[in-house]
């Protein structure tokens, strides 16, 4: 579907440019003024209506987000958000889980490694007060 939009816009365009150099042509004959600029105009709408063809459906647009989320495809606003919400509770949980025993391990470490420090200061601290 997106190529037959893709190539109906093309040929629009195509359609456009060409109106557009006829209004051009026509303008430059001052006689035919008030025939090229209403031409031009239509030309201008005419790259307009490629535009829109160009650019995807909102319908295309709500479809492609609820498959990105990973929601069935019709379905109650709320019944989403509640959806999407047990989804990023249950994901939290195996994070946590993963990174439970690193998390404890970091904690172990920078106490350890304050310990350190805190006895290098002092011993520091004894050795000028001498």
């Amino acid at each position: 579907m997106k190529v037959l939009r893709g190539v109906g816009a093309m040929l629009v365009w195509l359609l456009a440019t060409v109106v557009m150099i006829l209004a051009a042509v026509l303008c430059i004959t001052v006689i035919l003024l008030p025939l090229g600029l209403p031409l031009m105009a239509l030309g201008l709408r005419l790259y307009g209506y490629g535009v829109q063809l160009m650019i995807p459906r909102a319908k295309d647009v709500k479809r492609g987000m609820r498959k990105g989320v990973g929601l069935r495809a019709r379905g109650s606003a709320a019944g989403d958000v509640k959806q999407v919400g047990k989804r990023g509770k249950k994901s939290g949980r195996k994070l946590r889980k993963k990174a439970g025993g690193v998390a404890d391990d970091a904690g172990k470490a920078a106490g350890k490694g304050r310990k350190r420090l805190t006895k290098a200061f002092h011993r520091v601290g004894d050795a000028v007060h001498r």
